[in-house]
């Protein structure tokens, strides 16, 4: 049986819905934050907020229109993973369900749990592609997943229930 190696279609969002997306970017790094900033912008987000802390991030999320945040692993006291943790445990379902996509240089098993138990909705390893990072968007906005409340977690159900498998999402990560 012969593979498809074309790289997947990354048009699926129209124009229009970048123009609208509002997306918080939280990075420590103004390096790092100038690239993601240039990515969303050649999609055409037009809406972005950068900020370069954990504090920054929920005030920014409090006061802002976001749709999709792009978090950074940050440095402590409020790390990205515990910005994840009270966005998805925040008592106003629009925050609680916003789309993270959390950028990070951990590609260790465990550091992959952690960022999923947390409630992460994707997860980016760096150095990663333009063509990497939209797919994620085009994941996260195509396919929305539901939020799980339950004692022990809070984040989007893990389990993908379109019938479709992230099989062109992970062949389009090992092209870069």
């Amino acid at each position: 049986m012969a593979q498809d190696n074309t790289a997947p279609d990354t048009k699926t969002i129209s124009p229009e819905r970048y123009a609208q997306l509002g997306v918080l970017i939280v990075e420590d790094t103004q390096y790092m934050a100038n690239l993601l900033r240039g990515i969303l912008s050649g999609l055409g987000v037009r809406n972005i907020t950068s900020v370069r802390s954990g504090e920054e991030a929920l005030g920014a999320l409090m006061r802002g229109k976001v749709d999709l945040a792009i978090m950074d692993d940050l440095e402590p006291p409020l790390d990205g993973l515990s910005v994840v943790r009270a966005i998805r445990t925040a008592d106003e379902s629009e925050l609680s369900t916003i789309p993270v996509i959390y950028v990070t240089e951990q590609r260790e098993r465990g550091a992959i749990i952690a960022a999923r138990d947390a409630g992460v909705t994707e997860i980016l390893s760096k150095p990663f592609s333009a063509q990497q990072l939209t797919t994620r968007i085009e994941t996260v906005l195509t396919r929305p997943r539901a939020i799980v409340r339950s004692a022990e977690f809070t984040g989007p159900d893990r389990r993908r229930r379109d019938g479709k498998a992230p099989v062109k999402r992970r062949e389009a990560d090992r092209k870069s």
